[in-house]
């Protein structure tokens, strides 16, 4: 019977990874990828975590899942009811993403203690977690105008994963900070170099098994030009990629840390800022200077007029000056020239979205359920002009009143509530701690990020597209959270520790994650005379000593 016993396990794993060599030879490629790499992931995971910690790798692995289109959905609905073409919007079925797999496998090892000194507690940061909780709520309200109740549960969904994404995000330490945002300015280099030979080539690169389209080819002055979409799918995707990772990589170049956490971000800015020109993104060119100034602000405001700031400012003149050379007259076409009506069919689609709001302003339309809704309830016809899309339920080309119309008044003001909070979180962090902290630049950073796309959102539908995008949105939010919560926990240290303190001041620093230059740090001065203290020249007492 004992031996029965034992051989049970072996034959349940033989019969179910027969099962899944079955399932998986009939489905599509990125399934089968994704059904052989995540169990043995998930071995691979089991067998190191009693040996090594596993947060840096799994973190490299959620960066992997953020900068990859690496998901596959289930249960897929395309046809909404009365519709004979898909939907456009948010989620289309059950999906499930490698980043959501990696949060969800954080939170797990932390509360065992797998590839960890110990089980941890999975903290839930209030501001991050009931402002997204009150968001899922108001969708659930909308669900009285919903036409396809289907798709709003499918988007209830994709809003779960997203929180589970952000609080796993929000529960990791300084340093565990500090690699995600290492390891996303790496791979930004990757997704450059992709875009980069789409752009040059026109191919793929076989990038058909992650979903992704052919090179996207768009009328810009009456002439086909390409538009790179790297690992994202589509141009417009790898633009608010780009637009959120650029702040980041800029704000750690720029940082007071280490030599090498300055030279990767300042890689990965240069990489961000050269593939986004790639996309020809327009909404995403105009985010740029806004986002180098508020960084430059935030984080290296104490250091504008010294020496070296004025040579690397005249450094990077001299090449702004080359690379506008190089790359302006595009930009300009790309700015002023005829785009296929690209630009004019903003304005009929906001008004007829605006209008078919004022039939439900309190709830909405329902959550996912604007691009099934917009034809049949537009009263004004307008909905109809956007002949460029080639269909009548496109989505409304602006983020913030696709939510209004999907969820109402209601439901805005949560979504505002989410970013609102977060955007205020992540400059006070930056407030709270010394210029050119590592940490508070993450922070900052990733604010300017989220500002960033939020504005981008006014003529784009935004991360309501796309699943990676919003994982990427809701990535900065975490770390927001992080950041407060890490910079809490030093207030409360410094509070109950010892007036004089074990430290000095460089080991402070260092805990901090701030590093000087020999030059750059402030040079004890000594305190002045106070009342009752005597200033006694040496000379006088070696005297002193010698009359004694």
């Amino acid at each position: 019977m004992r031996l029965a016993l034992r051989t049970l396990p072996p034959l349940a794993i033989g019969a179910g990874a027969a099962a899944m060599a079955v399932s998986l030879a009939n489905a599509p490629p990125k399934f089968a990828v994704v059904g052989l790499v995540a169990p043995l992931g998930g071995l691979a995971a089991l067998i190191l975590g009693q040996r090594v910690r596993l947060t840096p790798f799994l973190l490299v692995a959620f960066a992997v899942g953020l900068t990859v289109k690496l998901d596959v959905s289930v249960f897929q609905h395309f046809e909404a009811v009365g519709q004979y073409l898909p939907s456009i919007g948010g989620g289309a079925g059950l999906t499930v993403s490698v980043a959501f797999l990696v949060a969800l496998t954080l939170i797990a090892f932390r509360l065992v203690g797998i590839g960890e000194a110990g089980p941890q507690r999975v903290s839930l940061d209030p501001p991050l977690v009931l402002t997204q909780l009150a968001f899922m709520a108001a969708g659930v309200l909308s669900l009285v105008n919903a036409g396809d109740p289907t798709y709003l549960w499918f988007d209830e969904w994709r809003f779960l994963t997203l929180l589970v994404v952000s609080v796993a995000i929000a529960n990791l330490g300084p340093q565990d900070v500090r690699t995600l945002a290492l390891a996303i300015c790496v791979l930004c280099l990757v997704q450059t170099a992709a875009a980069a030979v789409q752009y040059v080539t026109g191919s793929e690169l076989g990038l058909g098994v992650l979903g992704e389209e052919q090179i996207v080819e768009e009328n810009i002055n009456f002439q086909a030009q390409r538009r790179a979409a790297g690992f994202k799918v589509h141009p417009n995707i790898l633009g608010y990629y780009y637009e959120v990772v650029w702040p980041l990589a800029l704000a750690l170049a720029l940082s007071r840390g280490p030599a090498w956490l300055r030279l990767v971000g300042a890689m990965g800015a240069l990489s961000a800022l050269s593939g986004v020109v790639l996309t020809l993104s327009r909404a995403s060119w105009l985010t740029y200077p806004l986002s180098a100034s508020l960084v430059v602000l935030l984080v290296y405001r104490d250091r504008l007029l010294s020496r070296a700031s004025l040579v690397v400012a005249g450094l990077l003149l001299a090449v702004g000056v080359v690379a506008a050379i190089v790359v302006g007259p595009m930009i300009w076409e790309r700015l002023f020239a005829d785009d296929g009506g690209s630009a004019a069919q903003r304005g009929p689609l906001n008004a007829a979205a605006l209008a078919l709001f004022s039939q439900f302003p309190i709830l909405g339309v329902g959550l996912n359920n604007f691009g099934n809704m917009f034809a049949t309830l537009d009263h004004t016809g307008l909905s109809r002009l956007a002949g460029l899309f080639d269909r009548s339920n496109h989505v409304v080309h602006n983020l913030h009143i696709l939510v209004l119309t999907e969820v109402g008044i209601v439901g805005y003001a949560a979504f505002a509530l989410v970013f609102g909070i977060g955007l205020w979180r992540g400059f006070s962090a930056v407030r709270r701690a010394p210029v050119g902290d590592p940490l508070a630049a993450i922070a900052g950073a990733s604010a300017i990020g989220l500002l960033a796309h939020l504005l981008h959102g006014l003529v784009d539908p935004g991360f309501r597209l796309n699943l990676g995008i919003a994982e990427l949105l809701y990535t900065a939010l975490g770390m927001i959270a992080a950041v407060a919560a890490a910079q809490r926990a030093g207030r409360i240290a410094a509070l109950t520790a010892p007036s004089a303190g074990p430290f000095s001041q460089g080991e402070q620093d260092r805990m901090r994650g701030v590093t000087f230059p020999d030059d750059a740090r402030p040079s004890p001065q000594p305190s002045p005379a106070g009342r009752g203290s005597r200033v006694v020249p040496s000379r006088a007492r070696s005297e002193r000593r010698s009359a004694r």
